[in-house]
């Protein structure tokens, strides 16, 4: 299935959306100007009560596979953003250049990729896509390189690799992510966030559980830690810890050629070129442990 439209037919289009009120003013700027997103503010962002109905650091298991709201989305050098819109009977796209994309769908769900790569496009950057879906979507598959992608709330998980290009999202049930150079930044998950950031930027505005390594890169991660094991990595990067109202959290932390934060009592041991840190935020239920190798740790609970 294929709907592709001439530059004219997508800016009528974007038009139309913000006059009923499906993309903000802001949103349209950015697909017809290719802007790039803002990363959230994880200080004004961080949920003071674990999202959903859940007790803190508890979460239910992802919903199952479903082909007709899974999507699978490769973006290399261009811009794609999913909009809902129930009316619909079928998933559409629309792009700013005839003939570059396809959307089809498949026995894992729908697909939407390039035909030809953006090498042989000699206007690299410059195509923008809508893909407009009457269902909230369930599995994303993701991957973006050289380009945007933004998508609305999900019910379910995120499984994405980004190399180099940005990636926004909002809310969702639980985040796979691999950031090889590039920006992902994510709204609430219900669930848990696993995350590997190579040389990239990821920032996560909330979730229930994490575990992640940084390797010559940065992650931002807030959210609401009550019971559990979590795990952070990072070598040669920066970790920065959101830790919102009603976290439960027990922190260990080794330190070799790093440096370390908290905004909460700590005690320190160990030698001078590798450091031990402990902390504890109420109960000290949930376990929160992190290495740190030639990098930075910053833990804050405001």
């Amino acid at each position: 299935m294929d709907e592709q439209h001439g530059s004219e037919d997508f800016r009528s289009q974007v038009q139309r959306l913000v006059a009923e009120g499906k993309l903000t003013p802001e949103e349209a700027a950015g697909l017809l100007e290719d802007h790039a997103s803002t990363p959230p503010d994880l200080g004004k962002s961080a949920p003071t009560t674990p999202p959903g109905p859940t007790l803190p650091g508890h979460f239910g298991p992802s919903p199952g596979p479903d082909p007709a709201r899974d999507l699978t989305l490769r973006v290399s050098g261009y811009s794609l953003t999913v909009l809902l819109d129930p009316a619909l009977a079928a998933p559409t796209l629309s792009a700013s250049e005839e003939g570059q994309l396809t959307l089809s769908h498949a026995p894992d769900g729908w697909h939407v990729t390039r035909r030809q790569s953006p090498e042989k496009n000699l206007n690299f950057g410059s195509l923008r896509a809508i893909l407009t879906v009457p269902f909230t979507p369930n599995f994303v598959h993701a991957s973006v390189e050289g380009g945007n992608l933004t998508l609305p709330d999900l019910s379910g998980d995120l499984s994405a690799e980004v190399s180099g290009g940005n990636l926004k999202l909002q809310d969702a049930h639980g985040l796979h992510a691999t950031v090889n150079g590039g920006n992902l930044n994510g709204g609430n998950m219900s669930g848990p966030a696993y995350a590997t950031v190579n040389g990239g930027n990821l920032t996560l505005a909330g979730s229930v559980a994490l575990t992640a390594g940084v390797n010559g890169g940065n992650l931002r991660w807030a959210g609401v830690l009550g019971s559990g094991d979590h795990r952070v990595e990072v070598n040669a990067g920066n970790a920065t810890l959101h830790l919102g109202a009603g976290s439960s959290v027990t922190l260990n932390a080794e330190l070799t050629m790093g440096s370390f934060r908290a905004d909460f009592p700590t005690q320190r041991s160990g030698s001078f070129l590798t450091t031990y840190h402990t902390g504890q935020i109420g109960g000290g239920d949930a376990h929160l442990h992190c290495r740190v190798t030639a990098g930075g740790l910053k833990v804050v609970t405001a």
